[in-house]
């Protein structure tokens, strides 16, 4: 409707608004409340579904492993040599050589200055003479004097026995 009738019905409209009558035009303010509870449902599913998926994600975090080597051991009747055959690298720091039998048992380190529980130090001998690690093609040198063929060698790092051998003299 166009003209002096559609203007009269907004005008009455407008009457009966500020006489505090609802009209049937007026739009009710009550599905406000349900849009701000939806918002809010839909935030804490999402916060919640971040925190199950950051739990199942730690399992699948790679873990710690001891490494795994393949030495070989030669000795005299003065010198051990092992010799890194394949396998992972290792820090020379965190060696150990243990030659022990029923009686007596030593430790070597790399640098015996720095580790007290230590007797003695080995060489290590490398391709690269400034390298810190033990890996393919390097040897260690341990020099505990006189063995007399009922030793046990052991290669240890401080969290796994690498490596167990016997002398045979």
């Amino acid at each position: 409707m166009t003209g002096p009738e559609s203007a009269h019905t907004k005008h009455e409209g407008l009457l009966q608004a500020e006489k505090g009558v609802q009209s049937v035009n007026t739009i009710s303010h009550e599905n406000a409340v349900s849009e701000v509870v939806g918002e809010m449902l839909m935030i804490g599913l999402v916060i919640v579904l971040i925190g199950v998926f950051a739990a199942a994600l730690g399992n699948f975090l790679p873990t710690t492993r001891d490494p795994s080597v393949t030495i070989l051991m030669t000795n005299d009747t003065h010198n051990i040599t092992l010799w890194h055959k394949g396998g992972d690298w290792m820090k020379l720091e965190d060696l150990t050589v243990v030659i022990s039998n029923d009686t007596l048992s030593r430790k070597y380190c790399y640098n015996n200055t720095q580790r007290k529980d230590c007797s003695s130090d080995f060489t290590m001998v490398a391709d690269n003479p400034h390298t810190t690690v033990f890996d393919l093609g390097s040897y260690i040198n341990v020099t505990p004097g006189s063995l007399n063929g009922d030793e046990t060698i052991s290669l240890v790092t401080p969290s796994a026995r690498v490596f167990t051998g016997r002398v045979a003299v």
